[in-house]
């Protein structure tokens, strides 16, 4: 099992145990630094509670929460902080993303790239069949584009190549998309801010497909729908928070889109991680 430890409010890991006692018998690792491994749920110890790592007289557990520090970086660890009910204002999610963007940017505008390429620019240069194919890859590259970013935030180790592991679960992808459109188009007959609202209840969707490629088509929106519950105004205002960025951006003939695109995906990827943790906590409250 893979652990993770805490000093000075900084985080390291994931590390095997016996790098913890190998830090502990130099001295590196302390009795009240904070460790934590996915047994122990939502809460972080002090070292000297964990049996094996060599501390005298072992005290029992007692939960301890490290305040201020970052997310972890790491594809499904649990968050050193802990706000009440795990909330984030969008000035937070935005500077995390920042955080998570620095030494990372060329890696992320070269996927917003590559994204755009493929979306976009490539099915307008295939004539007579341009629009089936834009069709057809849609679903299963927004499902790798949120999938990059999240192993980015995660601290993992995001690559280009992972725009394309959307088509590994081709069907469900693809069934989301046509699902979404088909919904949010019914709802915007009806009227304007209802269609929007269905955009944003949906839009957790391929985050959720990123986490979980087996989930159905249907399964992955309700379960969005259901983790957007009391979130949409706040998510409605984080994507407010990009309107100037994005009329620069057009004054730029569209370039500072490259930078404006990773910082909008990984502001979402961390809006994303808030609302998914949660949902765990409390997945039947409305």
């Amino acid at each position: 099992m893979k652990w993770y430890y805490g000093i000075n409010e900084e985080q390291v890991g994931p590390v095997e145990f016996a790098e913890l006692q190998a830090l502990v018998q130099q001295g590196k690792l302390g009795p009240r630094d904070l460790v934590w491994n996915q047994s122990l749920g939502d809460q972080w110890v002090e070292a000297q509670t964990i049996s094996g790592l060599g501390f005298v007289g072992t005290p029992p557990p007692v939960p301890i929460v490290m305040q201020g520090a970052v997310e972890p970086r790491v594809i499904s660890a649990i968050p050193l902080d802990s706000t009440s009910e795990g909330f984030l204002k969008n000035a937070e999610l935005t500077r995390r993303a920042r955080e998570s963007l620095k030494g990372q940017w060329g890696l992320g505008i070269g996927i917003a790239l590559v994204f755009v390429l493929v979306s976009n620019l490539a099915p307008a240069m295939i004539p007579g069949i341009g629009g089936l194919v834009s069709l057809l890859i849609a679903g299963p590259m927004s499902m790798g584009f949120a999938l990059a970013f999240l192993t980015l935030i995660r601290g993992g180790q995001a690559e280009v190549g992972q725009l394309f592991e959307g088509f590994r679960a081709f069907g469900n992808a693809l069934g989301a998309y046509i699902l979404m459109s088909i919904f949010i188009f019914g709802w915007t007959l009806l009227l304007i801010i209802p269609g929007i609202i269905a955009s944003i209840s949906y839009s957790m969707t391929f985050f959720v497909l990123a986490d979980d490629p087996e989930l159905g088509p249907m399964d992955a929106i309700r379960r969005s729908k259901e983790m957007m519950r009391g979130y949409k105004w706040q998510y409605f205002c984080l994507c407010l928070r990009f309107i100037g960025w994005s009329i620069l951006c057009i004054l730029t003939f569209f370039i500072g889109y490259l930078w404006l695109m990773p910082y909008m995906q990984t502001s979402f990827a961390h809006f994303y991680e808030m609302v998914r943790k949660n949902y765990r906590r409390h997945p039947s409250v409305a």
